[in-house]
C-alpha cells in the first residue's frame, strides 16, 4: 500500500483550521508521518483528534495540535477498511477500538475509507468483528453463536488480540439468514458486547487501491 498517494489524495479534502481524524489502524501513525510532513510544508493548520495513545504521542513529537472530541466535531476523517459494499456499507477489523473508530465515524461531516478494489463488492460477504469485555468473555462468545461461528481473535503466537483499552476481539463468521442490518441492530442486546466493526451507510468517499499497482488509486464518491 503507497502511502504516499492516499496522502496527496487526502489532502485535496482538507482545508485550512479543519479537525481531522484518522481511524486506527497499522497504517495510521505512518499515514500520520507523511501527512503532518506535507502540511507544515504548505503551512496548512489542522487539529488533530489522536484516536489512540499511540497517535497523540506521535501528532505530539510531529508538533501537531490535537484537540479533544468532547470539544469539536470531526470536519474529515480517513479509516482503513477491510470491505465496501454497494450501499455505502463497510467492515472493519483491524483496529486498537471499534468503540473509538466508531465514534469517528459518526462525528465526522466526511468520512474517506480506503479498500483494495478486490475488496469492492456488491455484499459484505467476509467475517464480522465485534469489540468485546475481557470480563466474563467466554459467556459472550457462547451467546455470540446464535449470529454464527464466532471465535476470538488471536496473534501468531496464539495470545488474544487487544484493544488499546484491554477489551478482546472476536470474529464471527455470519450464518446465512443474519443479515448485516440485523447483526448490527440487535448484537447490542448481549451483555459484553462493546460496539462493532460494521459501519452501515456512513462513507462518503471510497480511495480504491489496488495490491497489485502501486501507483493505483481510484476516488469513487457515495452513490
Amino acid at each position: 500500500m503507497k502511502i504516499g498517494l492516499i496522502v496527496e489524495c487526502f489532502l485535496k479534502y482538507i482545508r485550512t483550521n479543519d479537525i481531522i481524524a484518522i481511524g486506527t489502524s497499522e497504517h495510521d501513525t505512518e499515514l500520520i508521518d507523511e501527512l503532518a510532513k506535507i502540511l507544515i510544508l504548505r503551512k496548512i493548520k489542522v487539529h488533530f483528534v489522536a484516536s489512540t495513545n499511540k497517535q497523540a504521542r506521535h501528532l505530539h513529537d510531529l508538533g501537531q495540535e490535537t484537540i479533544s472530541l468532547n470539544e469539536k466535531e470531526i470536519d474529515i476523517a480517513l479509516e482503513f477498511v477491510d470491505q465496501v459494499d454497494q450501499y455505502n456499507n463497510f467492515v472493519k477489523k483491524d483496529t486498537k477500538s471499534f468503540i473509538r473508530d466508531k465514534m469517528i465515524a459518526q462525528s465526522a461531516l466526511k468520512l474517506i475509507v480506503v479498500c483494495d478494489k478486490h475488496n469492492l463488492i456488491e455484499s459484505i460477504n467476509k467475517d464480522v468483528y465485534v469489540e468485546v469485555s475481557s470480563f466474563a468473555w467466554q459467556r459472550t462468545l457462547l451467546n455470540l453463536q446464535s449470529y454464527g461461528n464466532a471465535r476470538i481473535v488471536v496473534d501468531d503466537e496464539q495470545k488474544f488480540v487487544k484493544t488499546e483499552i484491554g477489551h478482546y476481539i472476536v470474529r464471527i463468521t455470519l450464518d446465512n439468514n443474519i443479515s448485516l442490518e440485523d447483526f448490527e441492530y440487535s448484537v447490542r442486546n448481549i451483555p459484553g458486547v462493546l460496539e462493532t466493526g460494521v459501519f452501515l451507510g456512513m462513507l462518503d468517499v471510497v480511495f480504491v487501491t489496488d495490491y497489485h499497482k502501486e501507483d493505483s488509486l481510484i476516488v469513487k464518491r457515495r452513490i
